[in-house]
């Protein structure tokens, strides 16, 4: 299986232009916009894990988080956030 990871951009997020401001969300320097592009759902739970990677400090901060069990994620889900983490971190 293949994964492709996309960039945030206007195209990428039209689908989601009722929920928010896309401007605004593609200025922010945190992980939502890139959760979004690559088809996470708008919705709490998606907030909450940005919210988190956010503001860890390293990578083994988000994976052992007490606020939201990344290791019981599909490992799709885990796939693609470990290649967001690159796109964004390496």
């Amino acid at each position: 299986m293949t994964t492709t990871i996309v960039h945030p951009s206007i195209e990428n997020l039209q689908q989601f232009s009722d929920s928010f401001d896309i401007e605004k969300l593609l200025q922010s320097k945190g992980i939502l916009p890139w959760l979004l592009a690559n088809r996470w759902k708008h919705d709490d739970e998606s907030s909450l894990i940005a919210n988190i990677i956010d503001e860890s400090t390293n990578l083994d901060e988000v994976w052992d988080s007490k606020e939201f069990d990344f290791k019981a994620l599909p490992d799709e889900d885990k796939e693609k956030l470990n290649q967001i983490f690159e796109h964004l971190y390496l």
